[in-house]
């Protein structure tokens, strides 16, 4: 079956060279919006930090890496080396920028795909799979670059429920640019499914989330904006309430993650 990304490649040039996106930004500390804080805290538990045992770090990439920030993040996070893939040559300028070394390429050429097979640590995706269709050929390349015994992190968003309703009013013309169809723990679970994958963490995640990219500054980003403050307020309150855990819902949370180890010779049935 043919691979079908509902984004092209002249899309994201245009996202980066315009800037296009505008953030509400989240918090930090305290006040970190909770969803970042439950995907953080489920990636610590389920993948180990590097422990400089060795001379060389553990790399760690993610496809579709953009700008690079987020990437650096979690290189950071684990004590890793990291190596961006993005097929857009402008944001990975933008990365270069921000120190992030990224591979120029299509994810799902045949010559990257050799030339990197086996070779990641850790590969990450961060609102990636959504965009592809079937995504069960998506989360392939994510195998096929990870080394046996790395771990393979793939988050996506959910646009179910109230995420859904906020979709619709803020930028309804997102929606048939994804594949809503995989936005939930059990279809991406399906669709991560490979004998070469161990399952270690696959659920919804996130009790409410408000943040939404927006292209404009208008009357709505406005509202939205003003809506987030209750965000930050909130933010450490369910911190206490829930810790780490979370209080998810299918109506509310806001993101969907899958977290795998491939198998080694070692730890195969």
């Amino acid at each position: 079956m043919r691979v079908v990304n509902k984004f092209d490649q002249s899309d994201w040039e245009n996202y980066y060279t315009g800037e296009r996106k505008i953030h509400i930004k989240p918090r930090v500390g305290l006040f970190t919006s909770y969803d970042i804080f439950l995907c953080d805290n489920i990636i610590l538990k389920n993948v180990p930090s590097f422990s400089g045992r060795t001379k060389q770090k553990n790399k760690i990439t993610e496809i579709g890496s953009g700008d690079g920030k987020l990437l650096k993040k979690f290189a950071e996070m684990l004590n890793m080396e990291p190596i961006g893939i993005e097929y857009s040559e402008e944001a990975a300028m933008i990365a270069q920028k921000n120190g992030i070394k990224t591979i120029v390429a299509d994810a799902f050429d045949k010559k990257f795909l050799t030339k990197y097979k086996n070779y990641f640590d850790v590969v990450l995706s961060y609102g990636f799979l959504e965009h592809i269709l079937p995504p069960r050929k998506a989360a392939k390349i994510h195998y096929d670059i990870l080394k046996p015994g790395g771990y393979v992190i793939i988050q996506i968003p959910r646009f179910r429920g109230f995420n859904l309703l906020k979709t619709k009013f803020l930028r309804p013309e997102l929606i048939p640019l994804h594949n809503l169809k995989v936005m939930n723990e059990d279809k991406l679970e399906e669709a991560c499914r490979d004998p070469r994958i161990e399952k270690l963490f696959c659920k919804n995640y996130g009790t409410f989330k408000f943040r939404f990219p927006m292209e404009k500054k208008n009357a709505r980003y406005y509202l939205l904006k003003a809506v987030c403050y209750l965000e930050y307020l909130i933010n450490p309150i369910l911190r206490i309430l829930f810790g780490d855990h979370g209080f998810e819902t299918y109506i509310f949370s806001p993101a969907v993650m899958f977290i795998g180890r491939k198998n080694s010779p070692k730890n195969k049935d």
